[in-house]
């Protein structure tokens, strides 16, 4: 008796396994993308508003510092 008969082939395996990680790596990749982009046009939104009340505050007082 010369060994198991029946044995397993890993090739198979590990040509499921890796197009199927670096597709969840991608798919993790994107989705960290989008909430980075979404979270940065949060931010951007803020930042303008902010600068527009600076630029406000700046006008204002330029016009009160002329006679």
């Amino acid at each position: 008796m010369g060994g198991n008969p029946i044995q397993f082939d890993y090739s198979l395996l590990l040509s499921l396994v890796f197009p199927l990680g670096f597709f969840a790596i991608v798919v993790y990749f994107m989705l960290s993308i989008i909430q980075f982009l979404k979270h940065k046009a949060i931010t951007d939104k803020q930042l303008v508003e902010k600068m527009d009340e600076l630029i406000k505050l700046q006008q204002q007082s330029n016009k009160l510092s002329k006679p």
